[in-house]
């Protein structure tokens, strides 16, 4: 049996826009980062404490999250920024009547389609990278940059709740 997520249908493709990610007014969390590994945990661990208040309580839906979060915050901090402690990351969590996520900026140089390969192809299994950006697009609703490649969001839609009418 598949889960949900695996099963979805298309194929592997991550949207590059060259416009800036609209910023959602229900902003829950926000901080900037210099780039290195101690705040870079710190960061992670902070936002999966907001995100599991709020957002999420299934542990393994946690788990999904805690992946797709470290995986676009490594992109940032080892792609984007190069590992340049001179330069920032920020993250946002976002909540909204449909949806709620994650935008993770970085002040890198971006990237075009051309640089990501679908992993599962022969192509893409000969390249070091597009792997974390499968696993993302695996466990997410929606992974989308902006910016040129400088700034992801990742996007988990809500559940439509069921209203029980009883006669």
């Amino acid at each position: 049996m598949r889960c949900e997520q695996c099963a979805r249908k298309g194929t592997f493709s991550v949207s590059i826009e060259g416009s800036e990610c609209a910023r959602p007014a229900n902003i829950m969390f926000a901080r900037e980062i210099a780039t290195t590994f101690e705040e870079k945990g710190r960061l992670l661990e902070d936002a999966l404490a907001c995100i599991s208040r709020s957002l999420v309580r299934d542990e393994r839906e946690l788990l999904r999250v805690r992946v797709s979060l470290d995986e676009g915050l490594q992109n940032a901090f080892s792609h984007g920024n190069q590992a340049d402690p001179a330069k920032r990351i920020r993250l946002e969590i976002f909540e909204d009547e449909e949806a709620w996520g994650v935008i993770i900026a970085d002040q890198g140089g971006g990237f075009t389609k051309d640089a990501v390969r679908d992993p599962r192809t022969p192509e893409g299994r000969a390249r070091e990278h597009g792997r974390g950006l499968m696993i993302m697009w695996k466990f997410m609703d929606d992974v989308a940059y902006f910016d040129g490649g400088r700034t992801l969001r990742l996007l988990k839609r809500k559940k439509a709740q069921r209203n029980l009418v009883t006669a």
